[in-house]
């Protein structure tokens, strides 16, 4: 068995009888047991739960494949503490959407992965368990707040992963850690039933893993609707006819380095080479920064904390600012976010594909993006300049690890679609894992 396989080799064995579930979540677990000290992308291992879903033999397509679940999310009966001190010890007695899907798809569940608190940050540093290494480099953040849901598909700690996505961190650690980040259209996946709607439906949960073909068959597992959802979407069963009408840009408000600009010429001319047309232009997205701010302000001020609760002082500062706004200044926030947002997704009038670098920069170091409280936001908005705009627009977007840094750093492309246009975007994702296939790259020494 490899760990480092893909999740639908890993159900194709098990199909065949070449190993069982139980052996390959022991697989996993072994691995996280000598590893995870090291990489701290696990926070709580659910061992027993694992072995016991790999021995029930339900499921679909991934049956039997393992999963980790994000901290942010409900699984009954284990602590769901959202990566904050103050929520150390909550236990929530029922699943969360994402999750039921995962064990209705028959797929293990191997544990809780690290975040940063209440997933603001998009790196995995500031929260109740400390930080998650990159297995790229253990100096470098995994970005986040997915960062120990991408950081583990990367160490070959589980076959895949779920994620959420509120400003890019399904896509961010994705990009710092050399995997397939999707987030999929707002709606396509229920929030329930603990969370009306995330960030005024910025938010959404998401899939990270090892191929574009995972990614796809993972999301299919987990999409679907509760009663009463404030958002319902359906993946548009049609792709758009080929030759795709392919646009990309390296061009952003803050500096993007240069080898992620050549790492996106690269894709694009490899785009070309498919036989699509491909034009240089993008959307005008600088239109949602201050709005976006406001939302996530309004967002934490919601949340049900006791007084003077212990946490990240990030989140204290926007608790603060978002008890100083008044309902209009969110209402009038949102409602510039929609607004802009017709003007940015008519571009897919007369395109089928955005193509963008993921991320300005490879993944920092830890401890340095963001380590001022006074200047966190600007820097983290400008490093996600290619990603938060499109939680506003609740567009499908995919992160692709199609480059590499000189430093040995991986290196995100992203390919955003037209609302509902998964099909699409994971076809031509697809066509560029074939033409510039990664499954070989692994990190040293894991």
């Amino acid at each position: 068995m490899d760990a480092f396989a893909s999740a639908l080799d890993h159900a194709a064995a098990s199909r065949r009888g070449d190993y069982g579930s139980d052996d390959l979540t022991r697989l996993y677990l072994e691995r996280i047991e000598r590893l995870n000290p090291a990489l701290n992308h696990y926070v709580l291992v659910t061992a027993e739960l694992a072995l016991e879903m790999a021995r029930s033999g339900a499921g679909g397509p991934l049956a039997g494949v393992p999963v980790s679940i994000k901290d942010l999310v409900s699984l009954a009966g284990h602590p769901t503490t959202f990566g904050s001190r103050a929520l150390a010890g909550l236990e929530l007695p029922y699943d969360s959407y994402v999750v039921a899907r995962l064990r209705e798809a028959g797929c293990p569940i191997l544990g809780k992965t690290n975040t940063s608190e209440f997933g603001t940050r998009p790196v995995t540093e500031y929260g109740l368990f400390g930080p998650a290494r990159n297995p790229w480099n253990r100096e470098h953040t995994t970005g986040g707040s997915s960062g120990g849901a991408a950081g583990a598909v990367a160490a070959g700690l589980c076959a895949f992963a779920q994620g959420s996505d509120g400003g890019g961190s399904v896509r961010i650690p994705a990009a710092c850690c050399g995997v397939v980040g999707l987030k999929p259209t707002r709606g396509v996946i229920s929030s329930g039933p603990l969370f009306g709607e995330g960030w005024a439906g910025l938010a959404t949960d998401g899939v990270i893993a090892r191929t574009v073909a995972d990614v796809e068959a993972a999301l299919a597992a987990v999409a679907g609707h509760l009663p009463g959802d404030p958002y319902w979407a359906e993946p548009d069963p049609e792709r758009r006819p080929s030759p795709l009408r392919v646009a990309f840009t390296t061009g952003a408000s803050a500096p993007v380095d240069p080898e992620v600009v050549s790492a996106t010429a690269a894709a694009a001319e490899a785009v070309a080479a498919l036989g699509h047309r491909v034009v240089e232009e993008g959307p005008d997205t600088t239109g949602f920064r201050d709005q976006m701010l406001v939302v996530v302000a309004a967002g934490m001020a919601s949340l049900p904390l006791p007084p003077g609760a212990d946490l990240d002082p990030l989140n204290t500062a926007s608790i603060a600012a978002g008890n100083q706004l008044s309902a209009a200044d969110y209402v009038r926030a949102v409602a510039l976010i929609r607004e802009h947002s017709r003007r940015v997704v008519a571009f897919w009038d007369t395109h089928d594909i955005l193509l963008t670098p993921t991320l300005t920069a490879t993944a920092p170091r830890l401890g340095t993006l963001g380590a001022k409280l006074e200047s966190a936001h600007e820097e983290y908005l400008d490093w996600l300049s290619f990603t938060y705009p499109y939680n506003c627009t609740g567009q499908p977007a995919i992160s692709l690890p199609l480059g590499m840094s000189s430093t040995g750093l991986p290196i995100g492309v992203q390919l955003v679609g037209p609302p509902r246009g998964e099909h699409t975007l994971l076809a031509l994702a697809g066509q560029l894992e074939s033409a510039l296939p990664w499954r070989g790259r692994r990190p040293p020494g894991l």
